[in-house]
């Protein structure tokens, strides 16, 4: 009976909204197009909802449903359009708001997502996911304090929300064991019903606490047991990442690349800034980027999503081929395809920062498809680079080397391995910056770096600490500091833990 009174309530609310009567015909057609979305037939599910457009069905849900379609399928502006169809029809329809915010924010466009989200938490003081990912925005923007607040508001009105207890310890400094938050992160860590991933959220928060206050051992035992849970997720071995960066150096030699240079997509524009993770990349990025010229584009995927679904495959066992096995042009639809992309991220740059450290795997395709292209290598002590790997909990399913010591540093073999190759197959392409040098001697490095990528030298890249240039990345907080040398050697800190590491790195 109470779904009987419920039904004809909501097609009266449909009415209002519209002026147009949902029919029980088109009520049963939404409902099999939500299963179909639902169960994952996206074009089955996407005929349905515009089927229904078409007949005038004036629905916020409708147009929403749709634009969530349109954004998991590439098309943003589309969804964006939709989204603002939805509150055009509900002004008030906040998981269009949200997502419309969403959009913002991946456009780069943060001023109209923070604004975005300032009006939802206007409107909903308790609405705890708003607050939350308008501090990482803060804290994406260098606007630290700002950013603390909302974080901690957010753990007042939502204690069990350990993404913000893990988020805010990166940017809060812990003094000793006594710190109120390390405390209640403790007591909400000892709690018997928390899920793992609450549990691994904590872990490595608590970690980065205990370091911060220089009880190692503990932190350790900490970095361990939020690692051995994500370790468990992807039971990863090295054999196919081992097997993919062979094939590239098999593939891509001196004269293959040679063969195939593209001469036609001359663009200076990409600044590629390659390495391991936390060698530095986000510090060069940031160096850039507060150049007057560049854009600082961030972790973009492009080249990588190119480069995987152009070359490999499962037929090809996910490994290179011969490069003369690819059809011709291939290449040059990359560096067509990426210019293309990169423009629509900054029309006005001159030069475009792309810091996806996995685009070591492609420098070989980088150097065909766009020849005019900077390859900036970030190199780091590979003790220090992976400990930095192996305390961070990676928002991504892209580094399932990382939560274990041994694969660390089997993964970081091979990279080595890879940047070997690359320096004598296309020598004086890629430049390397050392992270060690550019801590201990800023200026000198900061100098030969803007050189290498034909840019004049700027001020503001010496004081990149207090430029306005958006890092969105886990370095968001390192990089607003002046350059310091404190995690230089940090591994010796952790050194009796660290022997399953120790023993499998080839380069030290």
């Amino acid at each position: 009976m109470a779904n009987k009174r419920r039904n004809p309530a909501k097609k009266r609310q449909k009415k209002a909204a519209s002026g147009h009567r949902i029919s029980d015909k088109q009520t049963a057609r939404l409902q099999q197009a939500v299963h179909a979305h639902s169960t994952g037939q996206l074009a089955v599910a996407e005929a349905g909802y515009r089927a229904l457009l078409a007949e005038k069905v004036r629905s916020p849900d409708l147009n929403c449903k749709l634009a969530l379609i349109c954004a998991r399928t590439g098309r943003r502006d589309e969804a964006d359009v939709l989204w603002k169809n939805t509150l055009a029809i509900d002004p008030g329809f906040l998981e269009a708001r949200m997502n419309l915010a969403d959009s913002y924010q991946l456009a780069g466009d943060i001023r109209r997502a923070s604004n975005t989200y300032r009006g939802i938490i206007a409107e909903h003081q308790y609405f705890h996911i708003a607050k939350y990912l308008l501090a990482n925005i803060l804290k994406s923007q260098g606007k630290l304090e700002e950013a603390s607040e909302y974080y901690k508001q957010v753990i007042a009105q939502q204690p069990d929300y350990t993404q913000a207890h893990f988020t805010y310890s990166g940017i809060h400094k812990y003094e000793n064991s006594s710190d109120p938050h390390f405390n209640s992160m403790l007591d909400l860590y000892q709690h018997p019903g928390l899920s793992d991933e609450s549990r691994i959220h904590l872990a490595f928060a608590l970690g980065k606490a205990c370091e911060d206050f220089e009880d190692y051992q503990r932190a350790f035992e900490f970095l361990k047991a939020g690692n051995d849970r994500r370790s468990a997720e992807f039971n990863y071995s090295i054999e196919s990442d081992r097997s993919l960066i062979q094939s590239i150096i098999r593939n891509f030699n001196a004269r293959a690349i040679a063969d195939l240079q593209v001469n036609s997509v001359s663009s200076n524009q990409p600044i590629f800034i390659v390495g391991m993770p936390r060698s530095g990349t986000s510090l060069v990025e940031k160096i850039l980027a507060s150049h007057s010229e560049v854009h600082g584009a961030g972790e973009l995927d492009y080249m990588f999503a190119l480069g995987t679904k152009l070359f490999l495959g499962e037929t090809r066992h996910y490994e290179y081929l011969p490069l003369e096995s690819y059809p011709q042009g291939t290449f040059e639809t990359v560096g067509k395809t990426y210019l293309e992309q990169i423009g629509l991220l900054n029309k006005s740059a001159a030069r475009v920062t792309d810091k996806m450290p996995f685009n070591m795997m492609m420098i070989g395709i980088i150097k065909i498809a766009l020849p005019n292209a900077k390859i900036i290598h970030c190199v780091r002590d590979a003790r220090d680079t992976c400990l930095s790997i192996y305390k961070q909990n990676f928002t991504t399913g892209n580094y399932r080397f990382a939560y274990d010591l041994k694969t660390v540093a089997q993964f970081h073999n091979e990279y080595s391995a890879l940047m070997k190759h690359w320096h004598e197959t296309i020598p004086d392409t890629i430049y390397d910056i050392h992270y060690e040098a550019l801590t201990q001697n800023a200026e000198s490095e900061i100098r030969k770096l803007l050189a290498t990528c034909d840019l004049d030298f700027e001020k503001a890249c010496i004081d990149f600490d207090t430029t306005r240039a958006v890092v969105k990345t886990a370095s968001a907080f390192q990089v607003r500091q002046p350059m310091y040398t404190s995690s230089v050697n940090l591994w010796q800190s952790y050194q009796p833990y660290l022997g399953a590491m120790l023993d499998e790195l080839q380069t030290v």
